[in-house]
This record gives structure tokens, C-alpha cells and sequence, in this order.
């Protein structure tokens, strides 16, 4: 009898260490794929300064060098004084947070040669933007600078008008491969250390891991929902789901000495939520432009006040709202007098 003991002892302190030993496994896989690809276009980042961005670059451009694609929902600033320092918008003072859009002229046609352009790929959906932005502010309606200037179907509808991928030239096919294979890495840790729980009995845990990979999809995936709602609602979801699959080994229903359920949990929301995002691949024709913004963001947040007041803040105020960087260093370029185009009766409002 206590033969056979030791023997089903001995074979659950192997498996545990198989366990054990693959959780490391796949902690160690993540590891490498961030030190070989995560740190890829940060060392191909040349060490000089740039003071200005060549000619065409948009604030659409900095998005999609920088995450892939151009969000210009989440452009509104930076594309009005974009287009208003290019001279096709007025913009009119309206509250502080509220201005109306008068249209001045067009964007040029992309074939044109007074059309400057970055990317041919992101200036005509710029355009179909902008042409868009000229039929939602007929009539003088308002605009909120803090809200989307366009909804997700008014991007999804221009960005469908064309056969090339917005982030066509940024990420290959082997950057979203190794995004996915990534994320099953942050994932497979917790699967593990489930099904270990199952062998006690405790199958609850797998539906605690189905529960928590509902919650990570939501707060990862789902852009559309309300930020506040979307934080409560994960928050509870996760807590829930976290809670009750921690509480298992805490209660000591599982053999686990070396801490895997709480190490899978750990690394599933720091991996998912965090390491994933040092995983990056992209193709080598596109890392002279990421090199230039890397390098113009770090002279508009380092450079002393002397050096960026000689500049021309509202040419750089696109790219600082792009950047999201206008609380750490708008204070440095000094107080400027208000553009021409924008009208006021003495009120700056926020958006300059």
C-alpha cells in the first residue's frame, strides 16, 4: 500500500514538474521573442536629431508608422490644425472645447504637383477625410475637440474604398504571426496550471480561465464601448475570474509548492497586457521614417525651452497632439500669438 503511494506520489511530482517546467517554458519563449524582435526597430534608431518631419508627414503617417494604423478617430486635435496650419480650414472659437470648421479650399488630388505627401497609400484616405470633415461641418454644427471627428463607420467606409491595407509597408505578415503566437504564450501558462487543477478535481478552473479570456478580449479588442463602463466591467469580470481561480491554490486543494497558478496569472495579464506589445516586426523600409519620429518626439520632450521657443509651435502642434505629448512640453515652446486661422474674440480655448 505504501508502495503504491509513493509510486502515485512520485508520478504527480513528476508531472507537476512537466507543468511547472512548461509554464517556464513558454515565459522563456516570450522572453526571447522580445529580446530578438522587440527591441529590432529601437536599435535600427539612428542617434542624431531631427528638428522637423520631412515634407507630407501627417499626423495620420505618425499613427501608422508608429502602432500600424492611423486611428484618425482619435485625431481630431491633431488633424484640424493640421489641415488649419496648411491653409484649407478656419477655425472659429466657440467655448473651450468647442470650435466650428469653416472650409477654405481642397486638398489637392494625389496626382497633382502641389500635393505633398509622406505615404500615396495614407494622403488619398487623408483626403477622402477631409472631404468628409467639409460635409459633416455644413451649416456651421459645432465640433467637439475632445470627441472622434469621425465614427468607425465613416473610417471603415473610406478605408474599404481601397485595395491596399492601411498598414500596407508597416507590418508584415510575420509581425501579426508572431502577435498571435505571443499571445497564446501570455495565454498558455494559465491553460497549464488549469488543467494541473483538474487532475485534483477542480475543472472550475477552466471555467474561471474561459471567463478571464471573455474579460481580456473585451479590454484588449473592443474599442467601441464606453472607457469608464469598459474599465468597471472588465475590472469585475476579471476580478472575479482571477479571484476565484487564485483562491483554488490558496485554499491548497491543488499541489502546487512552486507557485504556478499564481505565476500563470501574473504572466497572463502582464504578458497579454504588456509584453506583447515589445513584440514588433517591421519591415526594414519602414524603420528610416520610425527612426525620425522616435527621434523628433525625444527633441520636442528633451530639448530646453531656449532651443524649441525659436520654433514654429503651431507646425509642431499636429505631430504633439499625435505624439500625446502636449502636457510635457507645450510650457517650453513660450506663448504664442494666435494663428490666423483661428478666429477669437480674445479666448484661446483648448485647442491651441
Amino acid at each position: 500500500m505504501s508502495y503504491a503511494l509513493f509510486s502515485v506520489n512520485a508520478v504527480m511530482s513528476g508531472l507537476y514538474y512537466a507543468f511547472f517546467g512548461a509554464v517556464c517554458g513558454c515565459i522563456a519563449v516570450m522572453a526571447a521573442l522580445i529580446a530578438v524582435f522587440g527591441r529590432r526597430a529601437r536599435r535600427n534608431v539612428k542617434k542624431e536629431s531631427v528638428t522637423r518631419l520631412p515634407n507630407g508627414f501627417s499626423p495620420l503617417d505618425v499613427k501608422r508608422i508608429f502602432i500600424g494604423k492611423s486611428y484618425p478617430r482619435k485625431l481630431t486635435r491633431a488633424l484640424l490644425v493640421y489641415w488649419a496650419q496648411r491653409g484649407y480650414i478656419m477655425i472659429e472659437h466657440v467655448g473651450r472645447y468647442t470650435v466650428k470648421v469653416h472650409i477654405l479650399e481642397y486638398p489637392p488630388e494625389h496626382d497633382r504637383s502641389d500635393a505633398l505627401f509622406f505615404d500615396r497609400g495614407t494622403y488619398v484616405r487623408e483626403r477622402d477625410l477631409f472631404l468628409l470633415l467639409a460635409k459633416k461641418s455644413r451649416g456651421g454644427k459645432p465640433v467637439n475637440i475632445l470627441r472622434p471627428l469621425f465614427t468607425k463607420d465613416d473610417v471603415k467606409a473610406i478605408n474599404g474604398k481601397y485595395a491596399v491595407r492601411e498598414d500596407e509597408g508597416v507590418y508584415s505578415s510575420k509581425h501579426y504571426k508572431l502577435k498571435i503566437i505571443s499571445l497564446c504564450l501570455a495565454v498558455a501558462p494559465m491553460l497549464l496550471s488549469a488543467v494541473w487543477g483538474c487532475f485534483f478535481g477542480q475543472f472550475v478552473m477552466l471555467l474561471c480561465l474561459g471567463t478571464a479570456l471573455i474579460g481580456m478580449f473585451v479590454l484588449m479588442f473592443i474599442r467601441e464601448m464606453p472607457i469608464l463602463f469598459k474599465a468597471i466591467w472588465c475590472g469585475i469580470w476579471l476580478g472575479v475570474s482571477f479571484g476565484g481561480y487564485v483562491n483554488i491554490a490558496a485554499a491548497g486543494w491543488i499541489y502546487d509548492p512552486f507557485y504556478m497558478t499564481y505565476l500563470s496569472v501574473c504572466f497572463m495579464i502582464t504578458g497579454a497586457l504588456f509584453f506583447i506589445r515589445f513584440v514588433d516586426y517591421r519591415v526594414k523600409n519602414n524603420l528610416a521614417e520610425y527612426s525620425d519620429l522616435v527621434n523628433y518626439r525625444k527633441h520636442l520632450l528633451f530639448a530646453p525651452a531656449s532651443e524649441l521657443e525659436k520654433e514654429d509651435y503651431w507646425e509642431a502642434l499636429p505631430f504633439v497632439y499625435a505624439f500625446g505629448i502636449k502636457m510635457f512640453c507645450k510650457r517650453k515652446f513660450g506663448e504664442r500669438a494666435v494663428p490666423e486661422w483661428y478666429v477669437t474674440d480674445g479666448e484661446r480655448g483648448a485647442l491651441l
